[in-house]
């Protein structure tokens, strides 16, 4: 069993040695084996969230233990891992960190920040990161309350471990759940921004909420989100299109919308989960968004297959 992610797989040959990442590859197989069969609220796999961590984590700079921990971070609280088993395998100075997560989310206060080790935190800005990035398949009040905890305590210690980019990502996030954001436009401007480079998401969005805000009228705010989402998809494939490098990353967005199904499929699940989040505030906002957003789907596909000589 190898890493799933590409991002990770690349972090991890160019920091680590091979004894290392012999080492995070045998706390992803422990992580994906104990987690098998459990899923998060969006329904998928669970190993994905410790993936994504470590990915963060790796790209931040952190070492080859706290990888190994950001992996491992939720084995012994959610599945029948125990503590004991861990040290054997990976030693006390793993077990220190992952312990020193779970001592956090006891006492998730400013005293606790400020007392925990500094590796320790910055595990749990990056899983909290993570978190807040999928925080739409909570309800609207666990939502609020992440939001508020994250502005209060989370992005201040991302601040304080030097982790701008993380901290501004965080707060714009946790903004957008809160009374006063900036609404069902605000919501879809952030789903829309997650196909965009991590690195780069945050400043986007902050800038493109900033506009918005200025924005006078829902009805011309909408207006201005449909039109960046219909660009999305092509500031997306030039983002992430490496200096002189087109080939890989073209080919992929060819294979996938030359398919109707390959490219209707996933957008038409992303469209109904839209409409019930949208829903659960304003099945008027609902209905405006079930008859608007298709057309707008509709012409970034036919922009990105003009684009790409599809027709």
């Amino acid at each position: 069993m190898t890493l799933p992610v590409a991002p990770l797989r690349a972090e991890l040959s160019a920091r680590f040695t091979a004894a290392e990442r012999d080492r995070i590859q045998r706390a992803y197989r422990l992580a994906a084996h104990f987690h098998s069969g459990q899923a998060r609220k969006s329904g998928d796999p669970y190993i994905t969230h410790p993936v994504a961590v470590a990915e963060v984590a790796a790209e931040v700079g952190l070492d080859c233990d706290s990888v190994c921990a950001a992996l491992l971070h939720d084995v012994i609280a959610d599945t029948g891992c125990t503590a004991a088993q861990l040290r054997t395998e990976f030693g006390d100075a793993i077990i220190g960190l992952i312990q020193g997560m779970t001592d956090l989310d006891r006492q998730y206060d400013q005293a606790a920040i400020d007392a925990a080790d500094e590796r320790v935190l910055a595990l749990k800005v990056l899983d909290r990161l993570h978190n807040m990035r999928t925080l739409q398949y909570l309800t609207p009040a666990r939502r609020q309350l992440k939001s508020r905890q994250t502005l209060d305590v989370i992005a201040p210690a991302a601040e304080r471990l030097g982790l701008r980019a993380i901290a501004d990502e965080l707060q714009t996030l946790a903004r957008l759940h809160l009374p006063g954001g900036t609404g069902v436009a605000g919501r879809m401007l952030a789903l829309g921004s997650m196909i965009l480079p991590a690195t780069l998401r945050a400043s986007y969005l902050d800038e493109w909420l900033g506009e918005l805000d200025v924005v006078p009228g829902s009805q011309a705010r909408a207006r201005f989100a449909f039109g960046l989402l219909r660009g999305m998809p092509a500031l997306a494939l030039t983002l992430r299109r490496p200096p002189g490098r087109t080939g890989s990353l073209l080919a992929v967005a060819r294979w996938i919308l030359r398919s109707e199904l390959r490219t209707w499929a996933p957008l038409t699940l992303l469209l109904g989960w839209v409409v019930l989040e949208i829903a659960q505030s304003s099945l008027g906002d609902a209905i405006v968004a079930l008859i608007t957003v298709p057309p707008v789907l509709h012409t970034g596909v036919k922009y990105a297959r003009a684009k790409l000589g599809l027709g």
